[in-house]
């Protein structure tokens, strides 16, 4: 197996590592929004972003080293690492489609699981506006004036004016 292919399997595999520390985050993210736990959150975000860096960063070295692959491979264009499997020795073939298999399966996955969590806070909000709304309701007769300029209906009625 060539260095340079050695390189993009271990660059594969640490991907899917992150992605799978960002998809247990997200599991606990989603403990924290159900238990409005703000300040856990919080933190679990700042986790996850600096591991999207890391991301990054592993996106960069990969096209780096598929760009190297190329070169050694006289290929001039490919548009994926399925599309490169088929100039590689069977045995790379297979390691290097393996590791491609992890990572899109661990992507989908912490994708579905954005989704949902944000699903959730989005819920949230809405429960959270439809509180406010219902604490602020005033009555409609509230905020008419008479012709002196003067409230009539003087008290405001509202969720904590109304008696048990």
């Amino acid at each position: 197996m060539t260095k340079s292919v050695e390189q993009l399997i271990l660059t594969l595999e640490k991907e899917s590592e992150i992605y799978r520390e960002i998809l247990e985050i997200s599991t606990k993210k989603r403990e924290a929004i159900r238990g409005n736990q703000i300040e856990n959150l919080e933190a679990l975000a700042g986790h996850e972003q600096a591991l999207v860096v890391t991301l990054f960063k592993l996106e960069e070295l990969r096209e780096k080293v598929l760009d190297l692959i190329l070169r050694e491979l006289k290929i001039d264009h490919i548009d994926n690492v399925t599309q490169l499997a088929q100039f590689l020795l069977p045995e790379e073939r297979q390691k290097v489609l393996s590791a491609k298999d992890e990572l899109i399966v661990l992507v989908k996955n912490t994708v579905d699981e954005n989704r949902f969590n944000n699903r959730m806070i989005e819920d949230k909000l809405e429960l959270i506006e439809f509180n406010i709304g219902m604490l602020t309701q005033m009555s409609d007769d509230s905020g008419k004036y008479d012709k002196k300029a003067v409230n009539e209906a003087y008290e405001r009625k509202n969720i904590f004016d109304a008696r048990v």
